[in-house]
């Protein structure tokens, strides 16, 4: 069952929730709210029904890698004073400093831009009440654990991770593999970064890293089923019927979305779980092979030298971050 929030998302409807989400007052991303709320409505539904709501005029909520269809629910479902939306692409709009909800009480809504994998939030030590992590963990390419360390350090002892992602073993996956397509997601290349789904997860790896990350799980579930075509539908309902005595992974941890609600009880309890992290002697050695490669490409022994001296530093940053958790600029 849904966690209890302290606040009825269930006594408006459909439509007034969207007409909610329409009083944001900006231009920018999603283009066509309207038409995000049609398709995602049950994703926004169920992970408000999850929040908590603001328990004093002072609490604090960090809605990492936001967009601007989510602030009128905080500032007016939720009741938040002090909202803090992160982008890490500004130039993309995805929120704006100058958004405005229409027909709202005040509230100090502060942008704050940072990477949430490469960089330290910059936001003080237990000052969050509430922090969300709605669709973005897929997208993270490097080190999601940083993301979850500092989670855990800007939260408040006992305060709640509300976290959703795509459902890596959703029944829609297991039909694309079915039909020899990518069981993933929106996963397209842009040429310049790496903004796609880069990894997608399992209910129980959700519940791994919140353990990890010092977060006791009081709630994973999966939510929303879309139909993608008749025969998707049958295909998918076959293997409802073929899996159903596979115990470890229960129909109701097969549909499309993630929604994970958790407490903070403890620090990060484990900076890079061996399930989740590969050896960094290996990466050592795929660095060693680059620098023979770099070296046997140049003819200029200048040249190689810088090369191979970026290299081995590159592979002295790595290591050194993955003994001791801490970034080349500290």
């Amino acid at each position: 069952m849904p966690q209890s929030c302290g606040h009825s998302v269930d006594s408006f409807t459909d439509n007034q929730l969207r007409e909610l989400m329409l009083r944001v007052d900006c231009d920018g991303f999603p283009a066509d709210l309207n038409e995000t709320w049609c398709k995602e409505k049950t994703r926004f539904r169920e992970t408000l029904r999850r929040i908590p709501q603001a328990a004093t005029p002072d609490a604090r909520i960090l809605d990492l890698g936001s967009t601007r269809a989510w602030l009128p629910f905080h500032q007016v479902l939720l009741g938040y004073r002090h909202i803090v939306l992160n982008t890490s692409y500004p130039e993309a709009r995805f929120v704006d400093a100058s958004a405005i909800v229409r027909d709202a009480a005040p509230a100090h809504v502060e942008v704050s831009v940072f990477d949430v994998e490469r960089d330290d939030f910059p936001i003080d030590d237990a000052s969050c009440d509430v922090v969300l992590c709605l669709e973005l963990l897929e997208h993270l390419a490097i080190d999601p654990m940083a993301m979850m360390s500092e989670i855990n350090r800007v939260l408040k002892p006992g305060g709640t991770l509300v976290l959703s992602t795509p459902n890596a073993v959703r029944y829609d996956s297991l039909v694309r593999v079915a039909l020899g397509e990518q069981p993933y997601g929106w996963n397209p290349y842009n040429g310049f970064d790496t903004n796609r789904h880069n990894r997608e997860y399992t209910p129980s790896e959700i519940e791994r890293l919140f353990s990890a990350g010092g977060f006791t799980p009081s709630e994973v579930t999966t939510v929303g089923r879309k139909s993608r075509g008749a025969m998707r539908v049958l295909l998918a309902a076959a293997f409802r019927v073929a899996i159903a005595p596979i115990r470890r992974c229960p129909s109701r941890w097969r549909n499309d979305i993630i929604i994970a609600v958790g407490m903070k009880v403890a620090s990060c309890v484990d900076r890079r779980p061996a399930w989740l992290y590969f050896d960094m002697a290996e990466r050592k050695n795929l660095l060693s092979l680059a620098n023979v490669s770099a070296s046997s490409e140049c003819d200029d022994p200048i040249e190689i030298e810088q090369t191979c001296h970026a290299e081995r530093r590159e592979a002295s940053h790595a290591k050194r971050f993955f003994v001791t958790g801490r970034r080349d600029s500290e």
